[in-house]
């Protein structure tokens, strides 16, 4: 009972770091910090925020009463409910000076590397939702590659069939003036669910070369850790090995992770996941690769962190207001083994 209560208070933390770096608030008062693993708990009133190496003691019920819960940002329907008004709205800014120079980097040392030449690299765009990075990445791509670029290249995703149904529309009437190559793809893809990226994987001609994500990672992780018991065709490949060969050990692992190990079966050895959070530690478990006496799945022999660049965010305070300095974290994720 005690380990269940705690990771509600763990979720709970979670959501409400990610709902306040969300909305851009924060004071000198009541401030949340990032979430590392080992210390979930909401870090934001005195006394019970005190820093030490155990758990924090949860807030006064009152506390809790006069804070409600922040949305469960993990979940399809609060996002499918979310787009049914919304039009346009940026998470963690608009990624034009974070997420598009390293996106500009890669395709430029992928073109001169000569893989491919002039091809268009291929990219996944996950948690694409309603922002305007994927118009800014449709630019970039006619700047980089000329006016006559074949637009599918880039391919959107997202959850909310709702959302996803309405921008394919505005793209295939876009198609319809331009001609084929015009116009990007959108997929209603669930990346948690392996089945659904697999049917993506296969409708593809090759891996993808880049993925992008903005706070993606971020809503993923407001979710219960994921566990499998047993084998089952619709889990990623490398969790039905190992439970076949040590079905009685069971897997868990943070959501996140699962997330990475979903996408290293579709991007191409040497490809770049770019990812704006709000948490320093988003990716920690790439420094984790298991134990080797139970081998279990871990992103860690996929992926590693390549470079983590801190940027100063904008913090929502107008006029002359003073609001502490608030940090976003540009992680730049290299597919394939850590060079010795």
């Amino acid at each position: 009972m005690l380990a269940r209560y705690f990771l509600s208070v763990t979720r709970g933390a979670r959501r409400r770091t990610l709902h306040n770096a969300y909305s851009g608030w924060a004071s000198a008062t009541s401030r949340v910090s990032a979430l590392s693993p080992g210390t979930h708990f909401w870090t934001g009133r005195l006394p019970y925020s005190a820093l030490n190496d155990h758990y924090y003691l949860p807030p006064p019920v009152q506390d809790v009463e006069q804070e409600p819960m922040p949305p469960d940002y993990e979940l399809q329907s609060y996002w499918k409910q979310r787009f049914v008004d919304e039009k346009h709205f940026e998470w963690l800014g608009d990624g034009k000076d974070t997420i598009l120079p390293h996106v500009y980097a890669f395709l430029l040392e992928t073109r001169s590397s000569g893989l491919g030449s002039n091809q268009p690299r291929r990219l996944l765009h996950i948690g694409a939702g309603t922002s305007s990075l994927s118009e800014r990445l449709r630019e970039l791509y006619n700047s980089m590659y000329g006016e006559d670029v074949d637009e599918r290249a880039i391919v959107n995703t997202d959850f909310a069939g709702n959302l996803v149904v309405r921008k394919q529309a505005a793209e295939e009437a876009r198609r319809a003036v331009g001609g084929q190559q015009r116009g990007m793809r959108w997929r209603c893809v669930d990346a948690m669910k392996w089945r659904e990226l697999e049917i993506l994987r296969d409708e593809e001609p090759a891996p993808f070369d880049i993925v992008v994500d903005k706070s993606t990672s971020d809503a993923i992780s407001c979710g219960e850790d994921v566990s499998y018991s047993h084998p089952d065709p619709s889990v990623h490949p490398s969790f039905n090995n190992y439970l076949e060969a040590h079905g009685t050990h069971g897997i868990t692992l943070s959501p996140v992770e699962v997330l990475a190990i979903h996408l290293s079966s579709v991007v191409r050895p040497g490809g770049l996941w770019v990812a704006l959070t709000f948490s320093s530690d988003r990716f920690a478990f790439l420094s984790s690769p298991g134990s080797m006496d139970a081998p279990i799945p871990r992103a860690a022999s996929h992926w590693y962190l390549e470079r983590v660049i801190t940027v100063d965010a904008p913090t929502g305070a107008q006029g002359n207001v003073h609001a502490p300095v608030v940090q976003h974290y540009i992680c730049l994720i290299r597919r394939g083994e850590r060079p010795q």
